[in-house]
């Protein structure tokens, strides 16, 4: 595999091994939510994801499967974000162009990355404080990470699919964090169903729209060249061409009649 690689394949794998990770947590949970404290499952409606990392579950039973399965999940994802931040900006930012929101987007790419590895190791049940500073700060960075992404993606050509995948994730995130910190309270059960929806939305939105960005950075990267850079410049020139075409066209056209007009006058 070639070095330049590592990064965005690292990223890609990572995202679909979360989601199959995850998954397996989920059966292996032995069971209990906060208002269903006996249940025997996982309650994909009641249950954070929070609670497949927890020591212990409700009903003080070990959750050593599940720990382990959404540990590893969630610090591949925070380690590939961390070994994949450069990438963004050395295949997207070729041509020079918005640079600075390159390296904003690196900062904030590694600085989230250490924050899921951060969710990781602090059990909620264990360190509650450390655990959601870590899942705020997570997805705060997240959201201005993609921010300087979809600017960087504006301003040098990037394929329009991937930035309209961009603004359209940018919009449901920022939704989200606004839920995470002003959003309705655990106090109540519609207030649980409503944050444990929202999160589950929004994890799964985003393992899919980071894994459709790095797909876009391995097809540039595979291809050598950005993908709307070298067909945008291709365009330019040949429009170009096309302009010029009629008047070149034009000027051959009549210069017979100059140079008969002008011997006529000789004469």
């Amino acid at each position: 595999m070639p070095r330049k690689s590592l990064g965005s394949r690292l990223l890609l794998y990572s995202s679909l091994q979360f989601v199959v990770l995850s998954f397996g947590a989920m059966v292996f949970y032995p069971g209990g939510a906060m208002y269903q404290p006996n249940a025997r499952h996982y309650l994909f409606f009641q249950n954070f994801f929070s609670d497949l990392g927890a020591t212990l579950t409700r009903r003080h039973e070990s959750n050593v499967i599940s720990l382990v399965l959404f540990v590893l999940g969630l610090i591949a994802i925070g380690i590939s974000l961390v070994v994949a931040s450069p990438i963004w900006k050395r295949v997207i930012a070729r041509q020079g162009r918005a640079m600075h929101f390159g390296y904003a987007a690196q900062m904030m790419s590694t600085l989230a990355g250490i924050c899921y590895v951060g969710i990781a190791v602090t059990p909620w049940n264990l360190l509650l404080g450390p655990h959601m500073l870590f899942v705020q700060g997570a997805f705060s960075l997240l959201l201005g990470f993609v921010i300087c992404l979809a600017v960087m993606q504006f301003q040098n050509d990037w394929p329009r699919r991937y930035l309209t995948s961009n603004l359209v994730y940018i919009a449901i995130l920022g939704g989200y964090v606004f839920i995470l910190f002003d959003g309705p309270n655990l106090l109540t059960l519609h207030g649980l169903i409503f944050q444990v929806i929202a999160q589950k939305v929004i994890v799964y939105i985003s393992i899919i729209n980071l894994a459709y960005q790095t797909l876009g950075v391995i097809e540039a990267e595979s291809r050598g060249a950005q993908p709307a850079a070298a067909v945008t410049s291709l365009w330019r020139q040949t429009r170009s061409r096309l302009w010029l075409l009629p008047l070149r066209t034009c000027s051959k056209m009549d210069f017979p009649a100059r140079q008969n007009n002008a011997l006529r006058k000789h004469v």
